[in-house]
C-alpha cells in the first residue's frame, strides 16, 4: 500500500469518514481525500481532535503563518501539476478564503498543518455551526 493511502486512511477513519470517501486527486506524488462523517463533533473539540490525530501521525504540527505553509503549497501545486494536464498557479490564500466562504454559509471550518517522514499533510475539517451532522473532512498528503 503506498504511504499516502495509509497516512490518509488513518485520518479518515480517525473521524469515521472512511465510508464513502473518495480522492480528489491521486498521483505518485500528492493524494487528496474528502468525505464526510454522520458524527457530530462538538466544535470546542476541533483543535483538539485534529492535534490528537497529528501526534497519531507522529506529525509535526505547523504554524498555519508559518513561513514553511508557502513551500508545502508550491510543494502540492507541482505534485498536483505533475499529473494534472491544466492547473493554475497555486493561490498561498486559498486556505483562509476556503474558510471564509464555508463559514459564510453557516459553517465552522478548522485545519491543521503537520510534517510527518517525507510527507506534508494538511486537515481540514468543517461542520454547520449548530453541530448538525454530517462532519465534512478533507486531507491533503504530498510528498516533501
Amino acid at each position: 500500500m503506498k504511504k499516502t493511502y495509509e497516512l490518509a486512511g488513518k485520518v479518515m477513519g480517525f473521524f469515521d469518514a472512511f465510508k464513502g470517501s473518495r480522492p480528489a486527486i491521486d498521483n505518485e506524488r500528492i493524494l487528496i481525500v474528502r468525505g464526510r462523517s454522520r458524527k457530530v463533533l462538538p466544535l470546542s473539540e476541533f483543535s483538539s481532535k485534529l492535534s490528537e490525530i497529528g501526534e497519531l501521525l507522529e506529525g509535526k504540527e505547523l504554524e498555519p503563518t508559518s513561513d514553511k505553509i508557502d513551500e508545502i503549497l508550491k510543494t502540492g501545486d507541482k505534485n498536483i501539476k505533475e499529473s494534472e494536464h491544466y492547473t493554475n498557479d497555486v493561490d498561498t490564500n486559498g486556505f483562509m478564503r476556503m474558510k471564509d466562504e464555508l463559514e459564510s454559509m453557516g459553517l465552522v471550518v478548522e485545519y491543521k498543518i503537520f510534517e510527518v517522514q517525507n510527507f506534508d499533510i494538511i486537515i481540514a475539517i468543517w461542520e454547520d455551526k449548530n453541530e448538525i451532522p454530517p462532519l465534512y473532512v478533507e486531507v491533503t498528503v504530498s510528498e516533501h
